[in-house]
């Protein structure tokens, strides 16, 4: 039986050694080779460029008449990227042995140095090295295709998915602001719930699946990590409320407060460990905390999260964070959930540098803790926004009529005008007519996707083009910002959307147009709180506004005693619980003001006593400002 030879394609310039090298492959018995010599890299580059010519391996000398150094060998890896180069050279210089080795040769040999058997075996296994790595290449390539066809996938499932739930809950939001007897507002109630809980488990599944496949980044800029903090415990206080608990939050002294890091990301770990929290506490009630470790590294932030709920047996410790697992237990099997809240939180955690784990004591409670590193930064620029929302004319373009009139409904309830149309066509043609304040493209349409139709928007001329537009997308996808960035949409609305989602982004709008603003800034931030009050009903807002105002009262008074009296660390704890207090009912102002007090407590500033008597006026017209919103 013949065995086939390897083909050897021998760059050298000098007839004497390639004589040799042909010589000393020809005396290995085990092993047929063919030689075929190239005096030049040109004629060398021509051979491998020839395809009737077929060759197993390159062995070339970097020191031609027409080349020279590591010049040569990226010549011949440029023509022939996967045909293995072993380097046979006069030059015994390691610097160089080692820059051809990093720029893809499989070997580098010194002539003289070796014998017949060493040169063939040497060319053997860079022929075997070299498939192995094409291999690899094969395997990579296919992973990434894998990869890439799973994201599209899941791009797609989860619109059609959030597409019909948009509609769901959009539809059940708006029945809850009509007129209904407590029968049907319990029914509509538990439909909302429901569909809440569907959500947050799709959302749980898709986050979970781009974090399978790297497909998740982080976005780092500056935020406020007390604020943040805040932010989810006002959230999550209508679930707390449901449960007769309590939710608190506890910082330690020495928080740098502004950092630089990835608050949606931060803000995603809390609330899954929070709702968690809240789902597996009947009795008692919630800390959030944070401590700073390690200043001196540039901070690492500790978060714990502490409960008085069932607690975690040891049996189940070891699972605690495996992917759709939750504990057997008679007590876990009572909660509804993928089993995927934790997991997601140890992804995010290690995606972010952090590392997590907990504490427990089954039937006593849980802490979880999460150390971030969160270097301090600048204070971020003013959040658009903020400012009162007025009436506007949208134009929204969507080819789901359900979620034409989800959306539909939710803006004309805020007194809005809303014009619909129902593909990229006819947007661009509503677009062109003018008179516009803000569009709304929906993402996935026939024909022009959202992506499309903002382009040839801003194609339009004169005004039409320059109306501010945003996307909306049932998968908004990190990795598809830069496409839609480009095409001049100003930014992104995940579906289903809520009241304050729409009221924020249209209180950003027309600032150049409105009238000037009174002395007084915003003292209250009406749509979170007429939200709140469609949570909570008003016979409850009112009694937290009542309770908020006796409670605080007490504690204004004892802070302004301290202060005048030089008991700062007194002052200090009084204006961090009234901040608190004062976040949960929107009062955003006097919460910054109560953290300003908090702040000079800590530095010993002389002024503090001042600074209280400021938030004692500010006080008084917060509550004025609540009572005009709710009527009371």
């Amino acid at each position: 039986m013949s065995v086939v030879p390897i083909r050897v394609l021998l760059l050298e310039d000098d007839p004497a050694d390639a004589r040799l090298v042909g010589q000393m492959l020809r005396r290995v018995k085990t092993t047929p080779f063919e030689v075929t010599v190239a005096g030049r890299l040109a004629q060398a580059l021509e051979r491998l460029s020839d395809e009737t010519q077929h060759f197993d391996v390159v062995l070339a000398d970097l020191g031609v008449p027409d080349s020279s150094g590591i010049g040569t060998l990226n010549a011949l890896t440029q023509a022939a990227p996967r045909l293995p180069v072993v380097v046979l050279t006069g030059n015994d210089d390691d610097t160089i042995a080692l820059e051809a080795l990093k720029r893809g040769a499989q070997d580098y040999l010194v002539k003289g140095l070796g014998d017949a058997f060493i040169l063939s075996r040497v060319v053997r296994y860079a022929i075997e090295r070299k498939m192995g790595e094409e291999v690899l290449r094969e395997a990579r390539d296919s992973a990434e295709q894998a990869a890439r066809a799973k994201s599209v996938f899941l791009a797609m499932m989860g619109h059609e998915i959030r597409t019909p739930l948009n509609g769901v809950l959009g539809m059940a939001r708006l029945l809850l602001e009509t007129d209904l007897d407590p029968r049907q507002k319990s029914f509509t109630e538990t439909l909302v719930s429901s569909g809440e809980l569907l959500l947050g488990l799709v959302n749980d599944i898709l986050d979970f699946s781009r974090l399978d496949a790297e497909g998740m980044t982080l976005a780092v800029e500056p935020f406020d990590v007390l604020d943040t903090v805040e932010e989810v415990r006002l959230v999550l206080t209508s679930r707390v409320a449901e449960k007769d608990l309590t939710l608190t939050t506890r910082f330690g002294t020495g928080v740098r407060r502004v950092v630089a890091g990835d608050r949606l990301r931060l803000r995603q770990i809390l609330f899954n460990l929070v709702g968690n929290a809240i789902k597996f506490t009947d009795h008692g009630g919630i800390e959030i905390s944070v401590e700073p470790l390690a200043v001196e590294r540039g901070q690492v932030l500790r978060f714990l999260i502490k409960d008085t709920g069932i607690g975690i047996g040891p049996e189940i410790g070891a699972r605690l964070f495996t992917e759709f697992w939750q504990g057997d237990s008679g007590a876990a099997r009572r909660f509804d959930g993928a089993g995927l809240g934790l997991a997601i939180c140890k992804r995010l955690t290690d995606l972010m540098g952090g590392e997590i784990g907990y504490d427990s004591l089954p039937g006593q409670g849980t802490t979880f803790r999460v150390d971030l590193p969160l270097p301090p930064s600048e204070a971020p620029s003013a959040e658009p926004g903020k400012g009162v929302e007025r009436p506007c004319r949208v134009l929204l373009v969507d080819d789901n009529e359900v979620n034409r009139e989800v959306a539909a409904g939710l803006l004309e309830r805020r007194g809005h005008q809303v014009v619909c149309a129902r593909d990229g066509l006819e947007g661009v043609a509503a677009a062109a007519r003018g008179g516009f304040d803000l569009i709304l493209l929906d993402m996935r349409m026939p024909g022009m996707d959202g992506i499309e139709t903002a382009r040839a928007i801003r194609a339009l001329p004169g005004a039409a083009a320059k109306v501010p537009i945003y996307l909306l997308t049932a998968n908004p996808v990190k990795e598809d910002e830069a496409r839609w960035r480009e095409a001049g949409i100003l930014g992104c609305l995940a579906k289903p959307f809520r009241f304050e989602h729409i009221g924020r982004l249209l209180a950003g709008l027309g600032e150049e147009n409105r009238p000037p603003a009174s002395p007084d800034p915003d003292l209250v931030e009406v749509a979170g709180l007429l939200s709140d009050l469609g949570d909570l009903g008003r016979d409850r807002m009112v009694g937290l506004v009542e309770l908020f105002r006796s409670s605080s009262s007490a504690d204004l008074a004892a802070l302004r005693t301290h202060a005048k009296a030089g008991r700062l660390a007194e002052a200090g704890q009084l204006a961090h619980r009234m901040a608190s207090a004062a976040s949960s009912l929107h009062l955003g102002p006097l919460a910054a003001k109560c953290r300003a007090v908090e702040d000079a407590t800590r530095a010993d500033d002389p002024r503090t006593d001042a600074q209280a008597e400021e938030l004692a006026d500010l006080w008084t017209r917060s509550l004025a400002a609540v009572g005009r919103v709710l009527d009371l």
